[in-house]
């Protein structure tokens, strides 16, 4: 059996997705009798939050508890479960290209060391939002998270804060994501050159100011979605040029459509 992009057995408490990495909490309700030997398109990390948690991956041997994560590579054949009636769980899901990118395809099936493990009890334990702000710091803890775990990790991952005038633009560039890009205008209020301004975007936030526009209107976008408003209606009121342009380029930045999407928060 092979489940689809950040698909799992369990209840979905809460989602969010960005720049390719899908972080859920889930309850698991699923019997562990029920669950069948499987494997995932996607790999992913998994950070036990309440209950016991069996997998029969090689490479995890031990019955994991709170506060516990292991690493699936993708196509990881395994039969995971609770073995308490139930459970809380935390699944960080990235695409098989991606894992390759980030050096995780290789080591296996694995447990955690200590530093990864602490900065995904962090990651697993941090408010889970929406708006920009705050994926934004999930994606910098994704990728902390992946560098740390990698086979022969970093001897340093860096964590540096963004200036404030550069904040004070990304905050900018989220409140006005419905209105075209002046990035010449947004350069000057800030006090420094177009190009300045678009390297500082690619440094701290790894992407440039349109493409960070972009993202903040599909998750203002998401965000009516999730609120009950029809695919369509949402189309036509952020601007897209139709409801193809907008399915378009959510595919491109979640991964799937805003129908899928939104189903992607139903029990498995």
């Amino acid at each position: 059996m092979r489940l689809r992009h950040a698909q799992f057995y369990g209840r979905f408490d809460t989602r969010c997705d960005v720049a390719g990495f899908s972080l859920a909490r889930l309850s698991a309700q699923t019997p562990a009798h029920e669950v069948a030997p499987h494997e995932h398109d996607d790999g992913h990390f998994i950070v036990v939050l309440a209950g016991r948690y069996r997998s029969s991956a090689r490479g995890v041997s031990e019955l994991l508890g709170p506060g516990d994560a292991l690493w699936n590579p993708p196509g990881t054949r395994h039969q995971d479960r609770f073995v308490d009636t139930q459970g809380r769980f935390v699944a960080l899901s990235l695409p098989a290209q991606q894992a390759a990118d980030l050096a995780l395809q290789d080591g296996g099936a694995r447990c955690l060391g200590a530093a990864a493990q602490q900065m995904a009890q962090g990651l697993a334990l941090q408010p889970v939002a929406l708006d920009l702000g705050g994926l934004l710091q999930v994606e910098d803890r994704c990728r902390q998270l992946c560098a740390l775990s990698q086979p022969r990790p970093p001897q340093e991952v860096r964590e540096t804060r963004e200036p404030a005038w550069l904040r004070r633009c990304m905050e900018q560039l989220v409140d006005e994501c419905e209105q075209p890009l002046r990035l010449a205008a947004l350069a000057a209020a800030a006090g420094v050159h177009p190009v300045s301004l678009s390297r500082a975007f690619r440094r701290h936030y790894g992407t440039s100011p349109g493409r960070l526009q972009r993202r903040a209107l599909l998750n203002r976008a998401a965000r009516r979605l999730r609120d009950g408003q029809a695919i369509a209606d949402v189309a036509a009121q952020l601007g897209f040029a139709d409801q193809s342009h907008f399915t378009r380029l959510f595919r491109a930045e979640y991964r799937c459509t805003p129908a899928a999407w939104l189903a992607g928060f139903k029990t498995f």
